[in-house]
């Protein structure tokens, strides 16, 4: 079988950007791929309410960037962002665009107003969560992160409160 004859058109892939059935971590079916059978989700298959987030440009960056290979990790990640980018009212690819700005002469630079406003939404997201300690930070570090593959520079508290 070959990687394309597991992906299909109405199927949703995540992995390196462009090469469908490739994943991350090498050959095989990655997550929001097609598993075996035939008209069957298979255990890698994305839910349909994550299908718009996980197609999203700037959720591909992060997932290709990121390094993280683990199916289980990719969908717990892309619920989080899910649920971050609900409790904002966007969408991936609207979160970073706020984070930037038009400069003068018609460039793109990082708006250090949406970068901070991003950063509070961040801790407020983590604290309506019920995170506390470590688990507060690294789950704060992992929507840093997101932003952080797409270009825009975030940097959170090193410190459990």
């Amino acid at each position: 079988m070959t990687d394309t004859a597991r992906t299909g058109p109405d199927r949703t892939a995540i992995g390196v950007v462009g090469e469908a059935g490739t994943g991350i971590g090498g050959p095989g079916p990655g997550i929001g791929e097609a598993g075996p059978g035939i008209g069957e989700p298979g255990p890698g298959e994305l839910p349909e309410h994550l299908a718009a987030v996980a197609a999203a440009p700037s959720v591909q960056r992060w997932m290709h960037r990121s390094g993280d290979d683990v199916a289980g990790a990719r969908l717990a990640d892309l619920e989080m962002l899910q649920r971050f980018c609900a409790s904002l009212g966007t969408d991936p690819d609207e979160l970073i665009a706020q984070c930037l700005r038009s400069t003068k002469s018609g460039d793109t630079a990082i708006s250090a107003a949406g970068r901070r406003k991003t950063d509070q939404a961040i801790s407020a997201f983590v604290a309506a969560e019920g995170a506390s300690g470590r688990d507060a930070i690294v789950l704060g570090n992992k929507l840093r992160g997101f932003l952080i593959h797409n270009g825009i520079f975030m940097q959170g508290s090193a410190a459990i409160d």
